[in-house]
């Protein structure tokens, strides 16, 4: 999903497109892996837990932790939530 005018137009966003961390065109892909702040994250997330970071929305919604243990997954996801949240 990409965010253009029309879409924030449809959604009364009166606000900047512009990334607030570091002031690039703010898409999904970069808010959530892409921008600097989120790699950090994900660099955090790969050193404590051993976890590469995942290189695009769609496999981090879906096969990213393929191979991982069932229940280890499922707690991971909860945090991963919480971590998008608060991106």
């Amino acid at each position: 999903v990409i965010l253009t005018k029309d879409n924030l137009i449809k959604r009364r966003w009166v606000g900047s497109s512009r990334c607030c961390f570091c002031d690039h065109d703010e898409t999904i892909q970069h808010l959530f892996l892409d921008c600097p702040l989120a790699k950090l994250l994900w660099r955090t997330i790969h050193i404590a837990f051993n976890i590469s970071p995942p290189v695009h929305i769609a496999s981090l919604l879906g096969t990213w932790l393929a191979g991982v243990e069932q229940s280890t997954a499922a707690r991971i996801r909860i945090g991963i939530c919480a971590l998008l949240c608060a991106i």
